[in-house]
């Protein structure tokens, strides 16, 4: 449950099954009150999310509107459409999988901030 993901940090390796490499610092990170937060490569975001098993739920998203270039703003929309997607999560160690509810791959991530 929330447990293996509070106090965690991660980074994006694949979005939608595909390699994925950040244009922009893009990262996520679970806090021990159910919140979550991180930085799109140009705003910072956060919300709450909700685990039961290996069932995730991801709030809305409170985002700040800084503009930013073309090809950096379609990596941060992408990466927060992938949280709002995800249904299902799998942690293995420094890796954690997210997919939607139909078990399609919607976000890879890598722990950044593993020992």
């Amino acid at each position: 449950g929330a447990e293996t993901l509070v106090g965690s940090e991660w980074q994006p390796v694949t979005l939608n099954g595909e390699s994925f490499a950040a244009v922009k610092d893009i990262f996520i990170q679970f806090d021990q009150d159910g919140g979550y937060a991180g930085h799109g490569g140009c705003n910072r975001f956060r919300g709450r999310f909700v685990t039961n098993e290996d069932a995730i739920l991801f709030g809305p998203a409170a985002v700040t509107m800084m503009a930013c270039p073309g090809e950096i703003s379609e990596q941060e929309f992408g990466f927060i459409q992938a949280l709002n997607a995800a249904r299902l999560f799998k942690r293995d160690g420094t890796s954690l999988d997210l997919t939607d509810a139909d078990g399609v791959a919607v976000l890879g991530l890598r722990q950044r901030d593993a020992d």
